[in-house]
């Protein structure tokens, strides 16, 4: 694909405002998706293309990436924002201790597992299972990343009391993190970081139609006192 398919609206450097003032663009890590049987063919497509130059890889879509966006300030690291080109949600990550790690290597979408650490005894259900290589790398990411680094993210959901997303990574060579996970609407975005850093036409309606409810229930409110 030509040029930088990323599409968040911030660059590296910019300062952020909103509840969370100061925070900095740091780095950006662009993932190619892949599914499993790809990346299982991987080596031999590799050797068959080495043996006829004329044969080029078929060119990626827009959907087939994720964007990861490091943002850092005095109290966070391993802070990320991220734009999911086949969803097109915007999703912000909060680290979460070691103990909290579960190994997502061999996890699959609906089993069920055991948390550990501040969560530990509570139930969760694999919600997404992603594997991708990044594609490409700006700025200066807190932790060292290098095009083609295969990666593995599986997302749960806690399935009792509130609704809680936790996402574990896994590279190669690095130790296995976890996240917290939270889906922000435009509306989100910009009170929590002063700014929209990416919205499309769907999310922008169900803003306006969640807002607009609100005031409709504010009016509802006063008339009933």
């Amino acid at each position: 694909m030509s040029g930088s398919p990323t599409r968040a609206k911030i660059a590296i450097g910019d300062v952020l405002g909103g509840a969370e003032p100061g925070l900095r663009v740091q780095a950006c890590l662009l993932y190619r998706v892949l599914d499993e049987d790809e990346e299982f063919n991987r080596a031999a497509r590799l050797h068959a293309q080495s043996q006829d130059e004329d044969e080029e890889d078929e060119e990626p879509s827009l959907s087939d990436y994720w964007e990861w966006w490091e943002l850092v300030g005095p109290d966070r690291h391993d802070y990320w924002v991220e734009v999911d080109h086949g969803s097109w949600r915007t999703s912000v990550y909060e680290p979460l201790p070691a103990t909290d790690v579960i190994d997502p290597t061999g996890l699959q979408v609906g089993q069920h597992v055991t948390l550990t650490g501040t969560m530990a005894g509570q139930q969760a259900v694999v919600t997404e299972r992603r594997l991708g290589r990044v594609s490409q790398v700006t700025g200066q990411p807190t932790y060292p990343a290098a095009p083609d680094k295969p990666v593995t993210y599986v997302t749960v959901r806690t399935t009792g009391g509130d609704k809680v997303s936790l996402t574990f990574r896994s590279c190669p060579g690095r130790p296995l993190r976890a996240y917290r996970r939270q889906v922000l609407s435009p509306r989100k975005q910009k009170r929590r970081f002063g700014r929209v850093l990416f919205s499309n036409t769907f999310f922008n309606i169900i803003d306006i139609v969640f807002e607009s409810v609100a005031r409709v229930i504010k009016i509802l409110l006063w008339f009933i006192r």
